[in-house]
């Protein structure tokens, strides 16, 4: 699927089936929402002034804030306009929308859900929800990091699915979930209640106590259960990184979310080392300063640029 995908959904030139696909491709990422917002509005706005019979040349400036006025409300109700699938077999719920909302690189973003569920949404981070639960099941999907405090309800099991393959069944839990695509493993820590951890394709199912994690690693498609301090895996709603023998590609990514930087690794050593360290709302500056103080880690920034190298 591409741009001309999208620009045939905003005009209404696809079949319904093919709608349904292009929809579910787009609730998958959040740039391509955004990019089916800004053509559709613009789309709109040119049958606006088709409507009117006003010439592009001749707008005046009442007119072009009214335009502007019908793209801002237009951009919100399309955020409200993607079918839920309440199934793997994309069956339509009649009346139900799905809402999406999505962050950006170092944005948090906190989200109250139909039940009282609370969500709080890292940076980079895409999550669509019903307007209303009206299944069995109150299902989610996430792409990238949130932390949940679900609100219990014994009838109707809370969801999350992932891109990778993985579902988390709770009743009423907080925990956090962290499944960008790009990382190597997904990563689900229990705080409080319990819950299940299924991999979806051979069905290979965890349950977790408070203060354990699973790991998923995707490249050997096993889970790893162990005991952890819980702090570290929430400590980003605080603004803060916490590391334990972390990885440093890890490191990086995290970096990379949070900050606007693009990041280079010019010693491949770099890769083999794990950091242990605490950022608690640093600049890029100050993390960089530390990495030098506190590894054998060196850098260069040149405008939004940095580069990574090992001490000689």
């Amino acid at each position: 699927m591409n741009k001309r995908d999208i620009i045939a959904l905003a005009e209404g030139r696809l079949s319904e089936k093919r709608k349904q696909e292009v929809l579910k491709w787009m609730l998958k990422n959040p740039k391509r929402q955004q990019q089916y917002h800004t053509i559709k509005a613009k789309y709109v706005v040119d049958r606006l002034k088709e409507s009117q019979n006003v010439p592009s040349g001749n707008l005046t400036a009442s007119n072009i804030y009214k335009y502007l006025g019908y793209v801002a409300c237009i951009t919100v109700l399309l955020s409200l306009a993607f079918l839920y699938k309440t199934s793997d077999n994309s069956v339509e719920t009649e009346g139900t929308t799905a809402l999406m909302v999505s962050t950006s690189i170092g944005e948090n973003r906190t989200v109250k859900l139909p039940d009282g569920t609370v969500i709080t949404l890292n940076a980079n981070t895409s999550l669509s929800y019903p307007s209303t639960f009206t299944a069995d099941t109150r299902e989610v999907i996430l792409r990238g990091e949130a932390f949940f405090d679900v609100t219990h309800n014994a009838h109707r099991p809370f969801i999350v699915k992932t891109d990778d393959g993985m579902k988390i069944h709770v009743l009423g839990t907080t925990f956090n979930v962290k499944s960008y695509p790009e990382d190597s493993n997904m990563e689900t820590t229990l705080i409080s209640g319990k819950v299940r951890v299924i991999e979806e394709k051979d069905n290979k199912t965890v349950v977790l106590n408070p203060s354990q994690r699973a790991t998923y690693v995707k490249k050997e498609d096993k889970i790893i259960i162990d005991k952890v301090d819980t702090k570290t895996f929430t400590a980003w709603r605080e603004g803060k990184l916490v590391y334990d023998e972390t990885p440093i590609r890890e490191v990086i990514a995290d970096l990379k979310r949070k900050y606007k930087v693009s990041i280079a690794v010019a010693s491949p050593e770099i890769m083999n080392y794990k950091y242990t360290g605490t950022f608690d709302n640093l600049t890029i500056e100050e993390i960089l300063d530390l990495f030098e103080v506190s590894s054998p880690i060196n850098y260069k920034l040149t405008q939004n640029k940095i580069t990574l190298h090992m001490t000689e």
